[in-house]
């Protein structure tokens, strides 16, 4: 008997085993799609925690933003075929820049082309669309055509940034040479492949 009593003290153990096993293989996969659930639809809501901190989407902005950062891309194109057509960028009043109320300015410095456009009323933001040619004697940059990257007909890429900053009514007219350093954002209409976003 003591041996029969012995086994089923054992049958009993290994049952409560078991269950354990079974209960916290439960446990896994229900964190486990838990996880991927939250994550899949994280995805989906925030979009922009792929971004630096002085990055962000046009959508998340105000609806004149949003109008505004689409004429400055519009108008980026005109820019470009005028390049192509004469070697050179044209002049602000040349293109049909967006925002009634704005003054807009080119800016050169080296290989990069400001066009910079700011607000009469300081409660407005400033823009700046800045467009960056290779170095002479770089070799070609492999990215593929995209929002940052543009091709002119013989082969030139850009680099293309559309920079806002929420006070530009007290912005001097001046080069913008680091933008994320003086209180820029950059706005893009997606979030950038990472592969060949441009870090500045």
């Amino acid at each position: 008997m003591t041996t029969k009593v012995v086994q089923s003290a054992s049958r009993s153990s290994g049952g409560r085993e078991r269950f354990g096993v079974f209960a916290l293989a439960g446990v896994i996969v229900t964190a486990a799609v838990v996880y991927f659930a939250l994550n899949a639809t994280g995805g989906r809501r925030d979009d922009s925690r792929n971004l630096l901190p002085y990055q962000t989407l046009a959508a998340a902005l105000p609806q004149a933003d949003q109008e505004q950062f689409r004429g400055i891309r519009e108008q980026l194109l005109a820019a470009e075929s005028h390049r192509a057509r004469t070697s050179g960028w044209p002049d602000p009043t040349a293109l049909s820049l967006p925002g009634s109320g704005y003054t807009w300015t080119r800016l050169e410095r080296g290989v990069i082309t400001n066009y910079l456009g700011r607000p009469r009323e300081a409660s407005q933001p400033a823009w700046l669309l800045e467009i960056q040619e290779p170095e002479p004697g770089m070799a070609p940059d492999p990215a593929p055509n995209d929002e940052q990257h543009h091709r002119l007909p013989d082969g030139t890429t850009l680099h293309i940034f559309v920079w806002m900053h929420r006070f530009g009514g007290d912005l001097p007219v001046e080069f913008v040479a680091q933008p994320q350093n003086t209180g820029w954002v950059e706005v893009f209409s997606v979030v950038p492949n990472p592969v060949y976003a441009i870090r500045r």
